[in-house]
Protein backbone atom coordinates (compact mmCIF):
# COMPACT_ATOMS: atom_id res chain seq x y z
CA UNK A 1 0.00 0.00 0.00
CA UNK A 2 2.75 2.64 0.75
CA UNK A 3 4.63 1.81 -2.93
CA UNK A 4 0.73 2.91 -4.27
CA UNK A 5 0.68 6.08 -2.64
CA UNK A 6 3.75 6.74 -3.18
CA UNK A 7 3.49 6.06 -7.56
CA UNK A 8 0.22 7.86 -6.96
CA UNK A 9 2.44 11.10 -5.52
CA UNK A 10 5.27 10.86 -7.62
CA UNK A 11 4.49 10.04 -10.58
CA UNK A 12 2.55 12.75 -11.94
CA UNK A 13 4.85 14.99 -10.64
CA UNK A 14 7.91 13.33 -12.21
CA UNK A 15 6.01 12.97 -15.58
CA UNK A 16 5.31 17.50 -15.50
CA UNK A 17 9.00 17.30 -14.59
CA UNK A 18 10.11 15.46 -17.33
CA UNK A 19 7.69 17.11 -19.71
CA UNK A 20 9.06 20.70 -18.44
CA UNK A 21 12.51 19.74 -19.35
CA UNK A 22 11.73 18.19 -22.61
CA UNK A 23 10.50 20.89 -23.65
CA UNK A 24 12.74 23.39 -22.43
CA UNK A 25 15.88 21.49 -23.86
CA UNK A 26 13.42 21.48 -27.60
CA UNK A 27 13.15 25.72 -27.15
CA UNK A 28 17.00 25.92 -26.32
CA UNK A 29 17.76 23.92 -29.51
CA UNK A 30 15.41 25.85 -31.47
CA UNK A 31 16.65 29.27 -30.47
CA UNK A 32 17.60 31.68 -33.96
CA UNK A 33 21.44 32.43 -34.49
CA UNK A 34 21.22 36.42 -34.55
CA UNK A 35 21.65 37.53 -38.63
CA UNK A 36 25.77 38.91 -38.93
CA UNK A 37 26.06 42.67 -39.39
CA UNK A 38 27.13 42.34 -42.72
CA UNK A 39 23.82 40.42 -43.86
CA UNK A 40 21.74 42.70 -42.64
CA UNK A 41 23.76 45.33 -44.31
CA UNK A 42 23.43 43.83 -47.72
CA UNK A 43 19.44 43.86 -47.05
CA UNK A 44 19.62 47.23 -46.36
CA UNK A 45 21.16 48.20 -49.67
CA UNK A 46 19.28 45.45 -51.37
CA UNK A 47 15.99 47.49 -50.28
CA UNK A 48 17.58 50.90 -50.46
CA UNK A 49 17.97 49.64 -54.58
CA UNK A 50 14.37 48.87 -54.99
CA UNK A 51 13.02 51.53 -53.34
CA UNK A 52 15.23 54.06 -55.67
CA UNK A 53 13.71 52.22 -58.47
CA UNK A 54 9.92 51.93 -57.23
CA UNK A 55 7.36 53.76 -59.04
CA UNK A 56 6.32 55.47 -55.31
CA UNK A 57 9.59 56.91 -54.62
CA UNK A 58 8.05 60.67 -55.40
CA UNK A 59 4.86 59.96 -53.32
CA UNK A 60 5.34 62.22 -50.33
CA UNK A 61 4.66 60.96 -46.79
CA UNK A 62 2.84 62.99 -44.62
CA UNK A 63 2.58 62.06 -40.62
CA UNK A 64 -0.65 60.96 -39.44
CA UNK A 65 0.45 61.36 -35.63
CA UNK A 66 2.22 59.05 -32.85
CA UNK A 67 1.53 55.40 -32.65
CA UNK A 68 2.00 53.71 -29.34
CA UNK A 69 5.91 53.41 -29.22
CA UNK A 70 7.22 56.95 -30.19
CA UNK A 71 9.52 59.58 -28.90
CA UNK A 72 12.13 57.46 -27.19
CA UNK A 73 15.14 60.40 -27.39
CA UNK A 74 18.55 58.26 -26.65
CA UNK A 75 20.99 60.78 -27.34
CA UNK A 76 20.64 64.98 -26.97
CA UNK A 77 23.64 67.33 -28.08
CA UNK A 78 23.71 70.70 -27.32
CA UNK A 79 26.21 73.68 -28.64
CA UNK A 80 28.15 74.91 -25.42
CA UNK A 81 28.67 78.37 -26.87
CA UNK A 82 25.07 78.32 -28.01
CA UNK A 83 22.48 76.71 -26.21
CA UNK A 84 19.38 77.18 -28.78
CA UNK A 85 21.64 75.00 -30.89
CA UNK A 86 21.50 70.66 -30.31
CA UNK A 87 20.86 67.50 -31.95
CA UNK A 88 17.87 65.08 -30.84
CA UNK A 89 18.68 61.52 -31.86
CA UNK A 90 15.53 59.56 -31.22
CA UNK A 91 15.79 55.63 -31.09
CA UNK A 92 13.85 54.86 -33.91
CA UNK A 93 13.10 58.47 -35.48
CA UNK A 94 16.32 59.73 -36.89
CA UNK A 95 18.57 62.74 -35.58
CA UNK A 96 16.96 66.23 -35.73
CA UNK A 97 18.75 69.68 -35.91
CA UNK A 98 17.67 72.76 -34.28
CA UNK A 99 18.95 76.41 -34.00
CA UNK A 100 16.13 77.75 -32.23
CA UNK A 101 15.88 76.26 -29.18
CA UNK A 102 13.31 73.30 -30.63
CA UNK A 103 10.76 75.56 -32.26
CA UNK A 104 11.34 73.83 -35.07
CA UNK A 105 13.34 71.09 -36.24
CA UNK A 106 14.83 69.79 -39.71
CA UNK A 107 15.68 65.65 -39.79
CA UNK A 108 19.29 65.45 -40.80
CA UNK A 109 19.18 61.58 -41.13
CA UNK A 110 16.38 60.29 -43.50
CA UNK A 111 18.25 58.93 -45.66
CA UNK A 112 20.33 56.64 -44.41
CA UNK A 113 19.92 52.82 -44.98
CA UNK A 114 18.61 52.65 -41.04
CA UNK A 115 16.99 55.73 -38.66
CA UNK A 116 17.14 53.52 -35.50
CA UNK A 117 20.28 55.71 -33.19
CA UNK A 118 21.64 54.49 -30.22
CA UNK A 119 24.41 57.73 -29.60
CA UNK A 120 25.52 60.65 -31.11
CA UNK A 121 29.08 62.73 -30.49
CA UNK A 122 28.82 66.46 -31.95
CA UNK A 123 32.89 67.98 -32.25
CA UNK A 124 31.37 71.61 -32.38
CA UNK A 125 34.33 73.44 -33.39
CA UNK A 126 34.98 71.57 -36.62
CA UNK A 127 31.17 70.58 -36.65
CA UNK A 128 31.54 66.82 -37.21
CA UNK A 129 28.96 64.76 -36.62
CA UNK A 130 28.82 60.78 -35.54
CA UNK A 131 25.85 58.80 -35.16
CA UNK A 132 25.70 55.31 -33.51
CA UNK A 133 22.81 53.15 -35.63
CA UNK A 134 20.95 50.95 -33.39
CA UNK A 135 18.29 51.52 -30.72
CA UNK A 136 20.16 50.82 -26.98
CA UNK A 137 17.19 51.29 -25.23
CA UNK A 138 15.61 47.37 -26.19
CA UNK A 139 11.65 46.54 -26.11
CA UNK A 140 9.23 45.16 -28.63
CA UNK A 141 10.30 48.37 -31.15
CA UNK A 142 14.34 48.23 -30.95
CA UNK A 143 16.11 48.06 -34.37
CA UNK A 144 19.69 46.45 -35.01
CA UNK A 145 21.80 48.77 -36.61
CA UNK A 146 24.58 48.98 -39.04
CA UNK A 147 27.10 50.20 -37.60
CA UNK A 148 28.54 54.17 -37.24
CA UNK A 149 28.07 57.12 -39.83
CA UNK A 150 30.23 60.61 -39.73
CA UNK A 151 29.02 63.69 -41.02
CA UNK A 152 31.04 66.91 -41.69
CA UNK A 153 28.50 69.28 -43.15
CA UNK A 154 25.78 69.21 -40.54
CA UNK A 155 24.34 66.10 -42.15
CA UNK A 156 23.56 66.72 -45.64
CA UNK A 157 26.14 63.47 -46.24
CA UNK A 158 27.06 60.70 -44.51
CA UNK A 159 29.95 59.12 -44.50
CA UNK A 160 29.45 55.08 -43.48
CA UNK A 161 32.60 54.46 -41.35
CA UNK A 162 31.82 50.52 -40.74
CA UNK A 163 31.21 48.29 -37.54
CA UNK A 164 28.10 46.57 -39.04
Amino acid sequence: MHTKGFQKKVAPRFTIALLTLIGWISMVQSQVAPTPGEDRLASLEAKAKKAAASSLKDVAFRNIGPTVMSGRIDDIEVNPNDPTEFYVAYATGGLWHTTNNGQSFTPIFDNGLVIGIGDIAVNWKTRTIWVGTGEVNSSRSSYAGIGIYKSNDNGKSWTYLGLP
